[in-house]
């Protein structure tokens, strides 16, 4: 499959990449975000006589505004992710059972051509036809946006 990853099919190797990418970071960002959030509840409030004073405090609201903004970044970012995971779910719904399969199987796994026929009970020029349709249903769908 090499081969295909080049040319008119590299957006959809590109896309595919970027589903991997955006379901591992998906996971880390939630587990950041959680983290971020435990940290700003364990503030306590903040004072605002003690604004511009030399105290202790503005180190405190330093931190507090760093908390945030990592909040906000972090949502960002998931928000991001999570836009990429809906629009490969919305893909999928297009698609027929075989090609789901082999869908998820090249966003799950790492698996060679061979071992994909295998995996789909199909032969590897099977999984070539299958994997064409998989693609051009990809680009008809991407250039009609």
């Amino acid at each position: 499959m090499r081969s295909l990853k080049t040319g008119l099919n590299a957006p959809f190797y590109k896309w595919i990449d970027d589903v991997k990418k955006a379901i591992r970071h998906k996971r880390e960002l939630e587990e950041k975000l959680e983290y971020y959030q435990s940290r700003l509840t364990g503030y306590q409030a903040v004072v605002y006589d003690s604004i511009g004073s030399s105290s202790s405090r503005n180190n405190v609201e330093d931190n507090l505004l760093f908390i945030i903004g990592k909040i906000d970044a972090i949502e960002h970012k998931l928000k991001e992710s999570e836009m990429i995971i809906n629009k490969y779910k919305l893909f999928k719904v297009r698609l027929k059972d075989k090609e789901i399969l082999l869908l998820e199987y090249l966003v799950g796994t790492e698996l060679d051509k061979s071992m994909l026929a295998l995996k789909l009970s199909v032969t590897k020029s099977g999984l070539y036809s299958i994997l064409s349709m998989v693609i051009r249903k990809y680009i008809d769908l991407s250039t009609t946006k």
